[in-house]
């Protein structure tokens, strides 16, 4: 008799990850796809690290704001879900309506509510076949113990240490757990730290917030990001051998090629007619705008409206990283793509300036980060405006000054957005020279598009220029 050895049966779990898609509906076909796909080679775990609204009005402005984007989730199957910044951008009743519509588990482990709901767990457990897969969840505490964002949006809500809770609640659960993923809306920099962490207690930190590109091995740690707005995923495949995990591989898959899955196109056409005014025409685009092009749209909007006393800024500011329609196609120009510039309901703030006071703002944040690792918002012309300024630079790369065409002892009239004020400029000088309207940016653009009789004629150009040392 012969006894002919067979060798033990490989089955594999795939965990597909995905990070800042922040309402990008129009990706979810794909998505769905690629889900599908892996569903049929596997167990399929699918999760997200936060920031899944504030980009798109066809979900942040609609009837139930927030909702539309949990229905896609719903129907696409995510399992667990940790909290972007941006979830609690309109305030804890939205949260939790959007909890409440949802079909996955919530994992925030630095996240309290003094509310009786929503209550967030530190972490999610799936049990697959034997094999114990955890999800721990922490969103950002940069922002002075709180994540970015408007203040009142946290009214409701507590916050403890973004790294610590990460840090302690990987390292408790991990002897009770076969693989542990940190769904981390902490940003790259602090994933960084984190995972050079000894006993750190984690095998995959799943990042987001800084919208970094990343899949990188560092210690016994595995970190990924994909970006934004679900041009990237990432899947890591654990092979299971009699109950053991024994190999784990991490994927990234660009999702631009991928075909779409009609189902899901259905269900975002269907968002996208369930309110007719968002489609509506207010304005004609005599050109193509290039994101430079919607930046000077949103900065000549905010130094045209008719405030009120009669107040007209001399001098105009608008943050470039606020400016969310990347581009405006000649021809129709809807409602929807005005909204879509402003997800965060930015309002506008006017007062009096000097150049000084103004040269020093601009200086501190061109030269936020390094040359060499610039953070996202630093070493470019990053505060647009509706006049002309150089911007100075050393042999290093940083700023040393800004020359302006204004007269140095006088105080300008000045609007700009609410996060220039709240976050780049000196609160003392905030609180004696500037003061909030309560009037939207996005009031301020549908009010500047609808006096444009002959249409919207694009101005592409940037007007802030940056001068490097002549050798």
């Amino acid at each position: 008799m012969f006894v002919v050895a067979c060798s033990p049966k490989e089955e594999s779990i795939y965990i597909i990850t995905t990070n800042d898609m922040h309402a990008t509906i129009d990706a979810f076909p794909k998505l769905a796809t690629i889900v599908k796909e892996y569903e049929r080679r596997g167990t399929v775990l699918l999760a997200d690290s936060g920031d899944r609204v504030s980009g798109n009005a066809y979900v942040d402005d609609a009837a139930e704001a927030g909702v539309p984007i949990v229905e896609l989730m719903n129907a696409v199957g995510y399992d667990v879900a940790t909290l972007g910044n941006h979830e609690f951008d309109k305030g804890h009743e939205v949260l939790q309506t959007m909890v409440d519509r949802s079909e996955l588990r919530w994992v925030a482990a630095n996240v309290g509510c003094k509310q009786p709901q929503p209550k967030f767990e530190p972490y999610a457990t799936f049990d697959i076949d034997g094999i114990k897969i955890g999800f721990v969840g922490v969103v950002t505490t940069e922002n002075e113990g709180f994540p970015l964002g408007r203040r009142a949006a946290y009214e409701e809500f507590t916050f403890e240490n973004d790294y610590d809770s990460a840090l302690s609640t990987c390292q408790a659960i991990a002897p009770e757990h076969d693989f542990v993923v940190l769904l981390s809306h902490m940003g790259y920099d602090m994933d960084l730290n984190f995972a050079k962490s000894e006993n750190n207690g984690c095998d995959w930190v799943a990042g987001a917030h800084s919208h970094d590109l990343k899949n990188e091995l560092v210690g016994t740690t595995q970190i990924t990001q994909n970006n934004k707005n679900l041009r990237y995923v990432t899947i890591a495949k654990l092979s299971i051998v009699e109950g053991e995990i024994t190999a784990v591989e991490y994927e990234r898959i660009d999702t631009s090629s991928i075909d779409e899955d009609s189902a899901t196109r259905e269900l975002v056409e269907k968002i996208k007619l369930s309110d007719p005014t968002l489609n509506e025409v207010v304005a004609t685009a005599n050109a193509d705008a290039t994101h430079d092009g919607v930046a000077n749209l949103t900065v000549e909007a905010l130094a045209h409206y008719p405030y009120p006393n009669g107040f007209v800024p001399e001098i105009t500011f608008y943050h470039f990283g606020g400016v969310r329609t990347s581009e405006l196609k000649k021809g129709d120009v809807r409602r929807v793509d005005i909204l879509n510039n402003d997800p965060f309901l930015s309002t506008v703030y006017l007062g009096e300036m000097t150049p000084a006071q103004m040269r020093k703002f601009i200086i501190d944040k061109y030269n936020s980060g390094t040359p060499e690792r610039p953070d996202k918002e630093s070493h470019y012309p990053y505060f647009r405006s509706d006049i002309k300024y150089e911007i100075i630079l050393d042999e290093k790369g940083d700023a040393t000054d800004i020359k302006f065409e204004l007269d140095e002892d006088k105080k300008y009239r000045v609007a700009m957005g609410n996060y220039i004020a709240e976050s780049y400029i000196d609160k003392e000088l905030v609180s004696s020279a500037l003061y909030d309207t309560n009037i939207s940016v996005r009031e301020a653009m549908l009010h500047y598009v609808s006096t444009l009789s002959e249409g919207y004629t694009p101005d592409n150009t940037i007007h802030q220029t940056e001068v490097k040392p002549t050798k």
